[in-house]
This record gives structure tokens, sequence and C-alpha cells, in this order.
């Protein structure tokens, strides 16, 4: 690792760090002596945690320098404090950066067999914390939203254009809010007078206003299901997934090993039902990993998490009747 500190870099605390990097430089380990050169994707590099400890565990693997760790972020200012913090891996050849979705990485990656793959859904600490990208009603920011303010639209734009209808049944879908219909009448009736949210604050307020006086101000925030619902829907987070499950996956190497950290019962249910196919992977665990008492207090953002693993099986030889 650079000499440069994690706390210089980032506030985003890593979930299951030690069970996620563990199973991946295990996957390293066990490959074969004369193995092609090759690559780990993390898909979503975020604060960075998840590569430096990985990093640091290949350092100790013979023949692991062969192989090269390679982290994407559609988020520039993620790509740009790593491109500090790795600057030494980055110089020795041991590390690649790229500003792109993990959607589009499969591309970066090309002939080079994959070995290990890496998803940590969802926002980072980093994005949260922003007190200008518009992903936290804790501070009064215009509402953006995008993990890439370079492409897309901001949820501003978004807002003034989609329909009662397709707003609350997204609120649903993303947020499950039993709520979604009056919210998404307010919003529009603002709308129509002139007065739609253009701030956090705004946005916060009126999804509060339309909840019951006694729950207002009771348990959650009233506002934070519906404002992760419209994040998944303006980053297009489940159809990045998809996208990942669709091209990346098949792509693993026999052997190859993938660890996917969700957060949303949707994100979960997308890796669940693919790792099912027990003829294209081994799974360690039937359940998913969850963080311990002790992680939860340190980050209390670990609570809803949950690690799926697989390992990627050999493909099975054609039979005579599948070649017909």
């Amino acid at each position: 690792m650079s000499a440069q500190s994690a706390s210089e870099t980032t506030r985003h605390i890593p979930i299951l760090l030690e069970p996620i990097t563990d199973f991946l430089a295990e996957g390293i380990r066990l490959l074969p002596e004369h193995s092609e050169p090759g690559v780990i994707l993390d898909c979503t590099l975020g604060g960075g945690g998840h590569s430096a400890r990985l990093l640091e565990k290949l350092a100790s693997i013979p023949g692991a320098r062969n192989h090269r760790l390679i982290g994407v972020d559609r988020d520039l200012d993620a790509i740009s404090r790593n491109r500090s913090r790795f600057q030494k891996e980055l110089e020795d050849g041991v590390m690649e950066l790229h500003h792109c979705a993990f959607s589009e990485s499969m591309k970066i990656i090309g002939n080079r067999p994959l070995y290990g793959v890496l998803a940590d859904l969802g926002i980072s600490s980093d994005q949260i914390d922003s007190e200008t990208r518009g992903f936290s009603f804790r501070f009064d920011a215009p509402l953006d939203m995008r993990m890439n303010q370079s492409r897309g639209i901001p949820l501003t734009e978004w807002l003034e254009g989609v329909s009662e209808t397709d707003l609350a049944d997204v609120i649903w879908r993303y947020g499950e809010e039993r709520f979604s219909r009056k919210i998404a009448r307010r919003i529009v009736d603002l709308r129509s007078r002139g007065q739609m949210p253009k701030t956090t604050a705004d946005l916060a307020d009126a999804i509060r206003s339309v909840f019951p006086p006694g729950m207002r101000h009771q348990g959650i925030h009233p506002a934070t299901r519906t404002f992760q619902a419209l994040r998944i829907e303006i980053n297009e987070e489940l159809k990045e997934l998809e996208t990942l499950i669709l091209k990346g996956f098949p792509k693993t190497a026999p052997g190859g090993r993938i660890a996917i950290l969700s957060f949303h019962s949707l994100e979960d249910r997308l890796v669940k039902e693919e790792f099912r196919k027990r003829n294209l992977y081994e799974l360690p665990f039937k359940k998913p990993l969850q963080a311990g008492d002790s992680e939860i207090e340190l980050n209390s953002r670990s609570r809803s998490a949950k690690l799926r693993l697989a390992i990627r099986k050999p493909s099975e030889p054609e039979t005579p009747s599948s070649m017909r």
C-alpha cells in the first residue's frame, strides 16, 4: 500500500472486509502454477477499502503479481481519490483504475481471464455524506443523486417529467414505502402549482407532510425509503446488476470467485436466483453472510448487508444430444 492513509482519502468503512478478501485471495492462491495472467475486478471501487485489503493479501501469494486488480467506479470523485491512494500500485502495474459503470467493465477486461469479481452494491459513505450531491436529506443540497454526474439527468429533471403513476410505482418497488401513492400525489401536486421541490430539504419536507402527524418524528425519517427508491431509479442500479450477471458472471473463469454484497431485497434476489444454477456455481455457504454485532456497532450501515459467495464451475462438456 502507498503511504497515504485511508482516512485521508475516504470516510467509507468496508463491510465484511475479511470474508470477502479472504475468499477472493484464496481463489488466486489455488490457481494452477502456470495459469494465464488474469484479473480480479472490483466493480464498485468506492473508498477502495476492499481493494486495499485484497492487495495486501495478494502480496503474500507466490505468482499473484502476474495478475492485476482492476477497480472501476462511475463516480469520478472516487476514481480521483483512489488514484492518489493507490499511486504506487498503479505505477507498479498491479492495479488499474477506470471511470465507468461496472456494466461496461467487460470491455476493459477484454480477453484476459477473470479470476474474481467483487461488487459492493448500493451507495458509499462518501456519496451519502456529501453535502452537495443530493443523496441525503441531512444536507440541503440540489436534487441530483447521480453517481456519475457526467451522464444521465439529475433527479430534479426526472421529477419534472415523470407521471404520478410511474413515480408511485418507483417509490413502492424500490423503497417498499406504503405511502408511495400519497407521496407521488403530493409531489405532482406541487409540480402542477409551480412549487416543485428543488433541494433535498424541500423534497424531504414534502414527503414528511403526507405522513400522519404521529409518524413524522418516530423511527427512521419518513423520507428515507423514498430517497433510496429515487436513487436506485436515477442510477439504474438494478439494470446495472442485471447486466453484470448476464455479461460478467459468464466471463468468470472456471474456479473464478464471485462476491456480491447487497443492501436491498431486489438486488439480493437477483443474485440468489443466479447462484441457484447448480450446474454453474459451487456455493461455499447456503445462506448469505451478514455482519456480526461488533461490526454493526462500529458501522450501522452494515446491518442490512447480505454477502453471497460463489465459485464458477468448469463448463460441462456438450453431450451428443446437446450438439444436435
